[in-house]
C-alpha cells in the first residue's frame, strides 16, 4: 500500500513523499494516531549526526536510517491494521507503540513486533493515544528518574526541563525528593516546570545558581543532579553544584565535543551514571518498558500538558521549524 512518509532529503529539506510499505511474516503494518519529533530527529534534520555514524558514511559503509535521503520518525503510537503470517501475540485493532526507528513520521508504518525493546508495544490500558505518542521518550525519562538514586528526602536539580526533564522532575518527586530545582533558559519551560510541580525553578542567564543550591542544601549540594540539556555548560553546572559524594545523571545525546573542569569528579568521588534506557543492556528493555509505562497509565506522571504543539502530517516543514528554532517548544507533534 501507499503511504505518506516525513522525509529529511539533506540538511535543512524536510519534505512528505509517497512511498510503498507492507508488513513483513514478522512485522505488523500500523496506521499512524500521532508521531513525535525528537531531539535525534532535530539533529539529523539539520545534519548532525554522531562522529561513528560520519565514519560509517565517509567508508560507504551506512545504516539505512543515518543516510541521506532519510525517513524520519521513532516515537509514534497507532492501531495495527495488518499483521505478518509469524505473528501471534498481536492483533488487528491492538494500540501499540513504537520503540524503534521505523519511519513513524507517517500515515502508516511497519515495524517488527517486540524483541530486546525493539519494535512496537501494546499500549497499556489506561494510558491515553497522546501519551501513547510519546511512549518510547517517556519510558526513557521515567527510567532516568527512577535509576537517578535519588532518596527520600534528597534535593535534586535537574538542568535542562525541556521533555525529558519535566518527567524525570515530576518522577524524582514522586520518588521522595524533598526539592526539585529545575533550570533552563527558556521562562516558558520554567513556568511549565513549576506547574507540574518543581519547588523552585531558575535561569542561570539572570539567577546564580550554585548560590541558590548552595543556600538550599545548607553549603553542602545537590544530593543527584541530572543533565538533561545536551551541552558542556549543563554539564559543568550540574558538577559545580553536586555534594560530596553525590550522584551525576548523564541523560542526554552530546554530538559536539567537550570541554570540561571535571576535577570533582575524582577529588569528590562522585557517583557518575549513564541514564538511557534505549541502550541498556537489551535483555533488560522491555521490563523496564512495562514498569515505565505502567506508572503512566496509573495517572502518576502526566504526559499530556507536555505537548506543546500539534501540527497535520502535512506540515511537517513548518513542525520542524518550529521544534528547532522555538525554544519554547516542549513536545512538536504530527498528526496523522
Amino acid at each position: 500500500m501507499k503511504t505518506r512518509v516525513v522525509v529529511t532529503r539533506r540538511p535543512g529539506e524536510v519534505v512528505l513523499e509517497e512511498c510503498e510499505i507492507r508488513p513483513g511474516d514478522n512485522e505488523v503494518l500500523v496506521k499512524t494516531y500521532m508521531s513525535s519529533i525528537c531531539g535525534t530527529d532535530k539533529n539529523y534534520s539539520q545534519g548532525m549526526m554522531p562522529r561513528e555514524v560520519l565514519v560509517e558514511q565517509l567508508t560507504g559503509n551506512n545504516e539505512a536510517h543515518h543516510a541521506y535521503p532519510l525517513k524520519m520518525g521513532h516515537e509514534a503510537a497507532g492501531e495495527i491494521v495488518e499483521v505478518g503470517r509469524n505473528v501471534t501475540d498481536f492483533k488487528v485493532g491492538d494500540k501499540v507503540m513504537s520503540f524503534g526507528w521505523y519511519n513513524t513520521m507517517a500515515d502508516y508504518f511497519t515495524a517488527p513486533v517486540v524483541h530486546n525493546g525493539f519494535g512496537v508495544v501494546k499500549v497499556p490500558e489506561g494510558m491515553s493515544m497522546e501519551a501513547a505518542s510519546l511512549g518510547e521518550p517517556t519510558a526513557c525519562a521515567v527510567y532516568a528518574g527512577m535509576n537517578s538514586g535519588v532518596e527520600l528526602g534528597d534535593t535534586v536539580v535537574i538542568v535542562g526541563v525541556g521533555f525529558a526533564g519535566q518527567v524525570m522532575a515530576q518522577v524524582v518527586k514522586r520518588m521522595g525528593a524533598a526539592k526539585v530545582i529545575c533550570v533552563d533558559v527558556v521562562d516558558g519551560k520554567l513556568d511549565l516546570a513549576k506547574r507540574m510541580g518543581a519547588d523552585i525553578v531558575l535561569n542561570p542567564e539572570r539567577d546564580d545558581v550554585a548560590e541558590v543550591v548552595m543556600r538550599e542544601t545548607n553549603r553542602q549540594g545537590a544530593d543527584v543532579v541530572i543533565e538533561a540539556a545536551g551541552n558542556d555548560t549543563a554539564i559543568q553546572l550540574c558538577s559545580d553544584v553536586l555534594k560530596h559524594g553525590g550522584i551525576l545523571g548523564l541523560y542526554s545525546w552530546v554530538l559536539e565535543p567537550a570541554t570540561l573542569f571535571i576535577n570533582r569528579w575524582h577529588n569528590d568521588g562522585f557517583d557518575i551514571r549513564t541514564l538511557a534506557l534505549m541502550h541498556r543492556i537489551k535483555m533488560d528493555r522491555p521490563w523496564w518498558i512495562s514498569k515505565t509505562l505502567q506508572n503512566v497509565a496509573n495517572g502518576m506522571i502526566r504526559i499530556d500538558p507536555l505537548i506543546s504543539h500539534v501540527f497535520d502530517l502535512s506540515e511537517a516543514a513548518k513542525a520542524f521549524e518550529v521544534a528547532c528554532n522555538d525554544p519554547a517548544a516542549c513536545k512538536v507533534m504530527l498528526k496523522s
